[in-house]
């Protein structure tokens, strides 16, 4: 069994390559996150409302990447730790905490990258976000929104340069 962890543009790019150089593979995908392969880049163009529809930014599903590419994505798994001597993954489920382990035989790892949060004071409070995912996006454009729609009526539009 091969194993990726990290399922965004790297580990989706090592997952197809994979299954290009061997069609009978079991491939197995996790990431942390919910969602898999997604417009990275568009994450701002939907808080500003250029992109509108939220479902234009979702690329793949780990349904979709089963059906065309054969892969068994686990989408909401942690991968906790490695044990290179067993040849095992430790992974947790995020949403239940469930652990488990997962044997491999080749093991990629691109788990992505931590945001720099430079030491500014308040950059600890609860306003400040990250955006990398789409559930930062889904705050952020909470925050932004308010309680408003369009017109932003009640959120903190200033945030956002209007057009």
């Amino acid at each position: 069994m091969k194993i990726v962890v990290g399922g965004v543009a790297a580990g989706m790019s090592i997952a197809a390559r994979a299954r290009r150089l061997d069609e009978f593979a079991q491939i197995v995908v996790f990431e942390r996150g919910h969602h898999v392969s997604f417009a990275n880049c568009g994450l701002p163009y939907h808080i500003g409302e250029v992109i509108t529809e939220r479902s234009r930014l979702l690329l793949q599903s780990p349904q979709s990447l089963s059906e065309s590419l054969d892969l068994d994505v686990r989408t909401g798994i942690e991968v906790l730790s490695i044990d290179r001597v067993a040849k095992t993954v430790r992974v947790r489920d995020v949403d239940t905490g469930a652990e488990y382990d997962e044997p491999y035989d080749k093991l990629a790892l691109a788990p992505g990258a931590v945001p720099v949060r430079p030491n500014l004071p308040g950059i600890d409070l609860p306003a400040i976000h990250v955006l990398r995912r789409i559930g930062d996006m889904d705050v952020i454009k909470a925050a932004v929104d308010g309680g408003g729609g369009r017109d932003r009526e009640g959120g903190i539009g200033h945030a956002v340069a209007h057009r």
